[in-house]
């Protein structure tokens, strides 16, 4: 799922009109999530808190946050934490030698709030874990690979159902006025990792052209690598159902797994 305000009409109020097919794609794809009635709702972030080598995971009995810094304070949300499913994801995580750190469930950040908010629109009122990347990123993926083997884990070991949504936008640099400047390759990135969504080939999506990576000035592929592995990078169910850049910025909404009984990944 995409993580931009202005695809919240709340948000983006008269400029909303611009993305109603990224904002309906949004909303059917949090019905999908719900009616599969996990357990547990994870939520990976690009733009919560990240510290350098860690993961972070908030612990708390509950999260809450707002798009006040977006103008709008009254647009606010809170959920129920996930601490039991937090400290098994921990415990998983550290059998593969990766490090966790336990963040605070205030303050939401917009990669986490964008998405949740569409969740909870359409009836989300579950455990609902964050998970924060680290600030340095693996190229080659096999760190977010073992935290999304990590969460499956987890679920496992509590005999629970996890869904795991990826929070992310696809590149930066599409047109003149975006937010990253204007690359003219940058459009290069979007169109090769929809096809291999589309194809359900997320191993490709999740290994881009590292130069191609870099102009483009995206936030997807680390959140989408660990959404990916905990469904073992099967694509049962998956379906793209709307890509749109209409402010120089792509926006991704698709279903990447569901079997119907175990784990569900979406981005």
């Amino acid at each position: 799922m995409c993580h931009a305000p202005i695809v919240v009409p709340e948000v983006g109020g008269s400029e909303a009109g611009a993305c109603v097919r990224t904002t309906g794609a949004m909303a059917a794809l949090a019905d999908r999530v719900v009616a599969h009635e996990p357990d547990c709702l994870v939520l990976v972030s690009p733009h919560a808190p990240r510290e350098r080598a860690r993961f972070g995971l908030v612990g708390d009995d509950g999260i809450h946050g707002s798009f006040a810094r977006f103008g709008r304070r009254d647009a606010a949300l809170g959920l129920p934490g996930a601490p039991a499913a937090a400290r098994a994801a921990a415990r998983h995580a550290a059998s593969r030698g990766l490090g966790c750190v336990t963040r605070a469930g205030g303050d939401l950040d917009h990669g986490s709030m964008v998405p949740l908010w569409f969740l909870a629109a359409a009836g989300w009122r579950g455990a609902t874990l964050v998970v924060a990347l680290p600030g340095e990123e693996d190229q080659a993926g096999s760190v977010e690979a073992a935290m999304g083997e990590a969460l499956r884990d987890a679920a496992g070991e509590l005999g629970e159902r996890w869904a795991v949504v990826a929070s992310g936008d696809m590149s930066h640099r599409l047109a003149p006025h975006a937010p990253a400047g204007f690359h003219p390759r940058a459009r290069e990135f979007d169109r090769a990792f929809v096809a291999a969504v589309e194809a359900g080939d997320y191993r490709a999506a999740c290994r881009p052209d590292p130069l191609l990576r870099r102009l483009a000035a995206e936030d997807v592929v680390a959140s989408t690598r660990v959404a990916s592995a905990a469904a073992g990078f099967a694509r049962d169910l998956g379906a793209v159902l709307s890509y749109e850049a209409p402010f120089g910025v792509g926006y991704l909404a698709a279903l990447l797994y569901g079997d119907g009984g175990g784990a569900l990944s979406a981005r």
